[in-house]
């Protein structure tokens, strides 16, 4: 009988953006950790077993690389992740990573300043890089250096180095500019270069803003060899695609496809024949390439994938890269040499200089090389300034967010008063009309009508939530005296059960009609078979945000979208709490708060969206509900609350989902007796049955 493991894959997690200004930079990042795997699963995989490849994309935003993150862990349940290009998707995905204990392998050069137990360094530090470009710059003559970067933690931390070192090495900074990740307009930063006249421009941008970049400061007429650009995050792959624009400038890093080895010369063949003859490396794919199989060496000493094991079978790894010979560190960062290459018409780099010899990485600015008492106090204030800047950085962003906000609040309240300055004409009209009805509470009474029965014709019914096997699924809804804009759905698409549940502010007919927009437009998009979470709420977001504009309403709604499939429950959207209750009676609380954002009350909520998965196990229950049953009052006026709810739901667990919701609302309706229903009441339950 043919052992299981001899079958069964090892999963590892590729993470990178895809799409996005990243992409650029990424999408080979992942062509080179593809070709490691299928090396390696040709000479016969890790520990007798193949790799197979799960890849993500972390679009270019760290909201979607923290989310990417979790799925991979808790879905995808990978053994490994090799991933992420910008520190602050690093550091968006550390604090999930260090949570479940599995390691990441970060290929790209940063600005030093960490060191995580679950991350291993693959790229260059600030020693091993930025430090020996600013040497040679100097070296060069070029004493006023202007720094240049992408607004985020790598340009700014890297910065506050190299200001340090300007200061050390007696040189001057001539100026310092940052500019939004993705920016393309530097009109203005090349006016003050073109005033300033600097030695050098010292760049950190990172992705497609180096092609603008490079193109409007050579359409300045400015050039290499009176103020040369050196840059720590172009290559080969920027160096393709920005063309004559960077000839004569320079670059600092550990590898170049110039690079004369025989490990290089296969590399760069294998690279080739695999993926063009037009395709050219660079020192991230090295690095992304390398890491594959320092992590396979370290599982094959451990004889396991566990983290921890693994972890202390890759100190003192040693492996024949592309760039030479690399040795991994206990501070989890690689030895490796330094290279300054000069831009050339091929689009490659000529090698200029050198470091006479493998350079240790010191993440913490060489002090962690010191003796003296005090040695772990520094350490962990120099923490604290990447983490300052990124907290500072992260303040200013909320800042620019909240200032847009408010522009579009005042954009939209003018827009509000010329439509009632456009209706007041009207208004007279109407007032005449309204005078003209017998009562206008008829009015009223019609439209509310209307409403009530536009709610119930959008529910689901009984021999619908019947076909669906897999769940034991019962609802609810019970209009309030003036209609509120409740509603819920159940829909089977393939394999995948799709429960949406809503709550539109407001009551009438306004909310009712909102409602059905928001039902369609779901039941659309799962028909398209689009599930992605992000896609789904920034397409909804917008049926609903331009909508409501066009009818002059204020409206918005609460909405979580729970998708089932082969036992897993995956949560997106802002709601209130989904109850869980284990079918040994046990309950979960999952908050929606930081899975999305009120839709259709700003134009954008992509970066809200976010999604939690759990394990639903046969005889689990699930409990989604509005705040028309909560906030339900007696004649006391006292809340029905939460706590309650789920002390019914608990009691009636082990009865089936119809039994359950009957248990419920009759125990709302004996709290609220006589008193005036105000909102509607909403409940769907379902249980996992097979």
């Amino acid at each position: 009988m043919v052992p299981p493991s001899r079958f069964e894959p090892i999963r590892v997690g590729l993470l990178h953006s895809l799409t996005g200004t990243m992409a650029l930079s990424e999408v080979p990042l992942v062509d080179a950790a593809l070709m490691a795997i299928a090396e390696i699963n040709q000479a016969g995989g890790v520990l007798g077993r193949p790799l197979e490849p799960v890849i993500r994309d972390g679009g270019s935003n760290p909201k979607q690389f923290a989310a990417m993150a979790r799925v991979l862990i808790e879905v995808d349940r990978v053994s490994t992740v090799f991933g992420c290009w910008t520190s602050l998707c690093r550091k968006a995905i550390l604090p999930i990573i260090e949570a479940h204990g599995l390691l990441l392998w970060y290929p790209v050069q940063y600005e030093g300043l960490e060191q995580s137990p679950w991350v291993f360094y693959s790229g260059s530090c600030p020693n091993q890089q930025v430090e020996p470009a600013l040497e040679w710059l100097l070296g060069q003559g070029k004493q006023r250096i202007y720094l240049l970067g992408g607004d985020y933690v790598f340009p700014r931390v890297t910065n506050k180095i190299l200001k340090g070192q300007l200061h050390y090495y007696r040189g001057d900074l001539a100026g310092e500019a940052y500019v939004p990740l993705g920016a393309t307009n530097f009109e203005v930063i090349i006016q003050e270069l073109v005033r300033l006249q600097p030695d050098a421009v010292f760049s950190t941008l990172n992705g497609d803003s180096n092609l603008a970049f490079y193109r409007q400061f050579q359409a300045a007429g400015l050039t290499p060899d009176r103020m040369p650009i050196m840059a720590m995050s172009i290559a080969e792959a920027e160096l393709q695609q920005i063309g004559p624009a960077a000839v004569g400038h320079y670059a600092c890093r550990s590898y170049f496809q110039s690079l004369d080895t025989p490990a290089n010369r296969q590399f760069v063949t294998n690279f080739k024949q695999r993926y063009g003859a037009e395709r050219v490396t660079s020192s991230p794919i090295q690095s992304a390439y390398t890491q594959v199989y320092l992590w396979r060496q370290a599982v094959e000493q451990a004889q396991t994938v566990a983290s921890e094991a693994v972890r202390a079978a890759a100190y003192g790894q040693c492996w024949l890269s592309p760039s030479g010979e690399v040795c991994c560190e206990p501070n989890h960062h690689l030895q490796k040499e330094c290279h300054i290459g000069q831009a050339q018409a091929d689009g490659q780099f000529r090698i200029v200089q050198s470091s006479p010899g493998y350079i240790q990485p010191l993440p913490w600015l060489g002090v962690e090389a010191e003796s003296f008492a005090a040695v772990d106090v520094v350490i962990d204030m120099l923490g604290e300034v990447s983490r300052c800047v990124q907290y500072s950085w992260e303040l200013e962003q909320q800042s620019y967010r909240l200032e847009q906000t408010l522009a579009q609040l005042r954009q939209e309240v003018a827009q509000r008063q010329q439509v009632e300055v456009s209706l007041s004409a009207a208004n007279a009209e109407i007032t005449g009309l309204n005078q003209a009805l017998e009562a206008d509470n008829s009015r009223m009474s019609a439209e509310l009508s209307v409403a009530r029965q536009l709610q119930q014709m959008i529910l689901p019914k009984p021999e619908d939530l019947a076909a669906i096997a897999p769940l034991d699924i019962a609802g609810f809804m019970q209009a309030a005296e003036e209609v509120g804009g409740d509603y819920y759905d159940i829909l089977l698409n393939g394999q995948q059960v799709t429960t949406g549940i809503g709550d539109v502010t407001g009551h009438g007919l306004e909310s009712g009609v909102l409602a059905i927009m928001a039902q369609t437009t779901v039941r659309l998009l799962r028909t398209l078979h689009i599930a992605d979470p992000v896609v789904s709420f920034d397409t909804l977001n917008e049926v609903i945000y331009q909508n409501r504009l066009r009818m002059g309403s204020l409206r918005n709604l609460s909405l979580a979208l729970i998708d089932y499939r082969n036992g897993t429950l995956t949560i997106s959207g802002q709601h209130e709490e989904v109850i869980v209750i284990r079918a040994n009676g046990t309950v979960e609380r999952i908050d929606t708060v930081d899975l999305g954002y009120p839709v259709g009350l700003i134009e954008d909520i992509s970066e809200f969206t976010a999604q939690h998965s759990i394990d639903l196990a046969v005889g689990d229950t699930v409990v989604l509900y509005t705040d028309g049953i909560t906030e339900a009052e007696n004649c006391d006026r006292k809340f029905y609350g939460l706590d309650r709810l789920i002390g019914v739901a608990q009691q009636h667990s082990t009865q089936p989902a119809d039994a359950i919701r009957a248990a419920i609302i009759a125990d709302i309706h004996t709290h609220i007796g006589d008193h005036t229903i105000y909102d509607d009441i909403t409940l769907v339950v379902f249980k996992r049955q097979i």
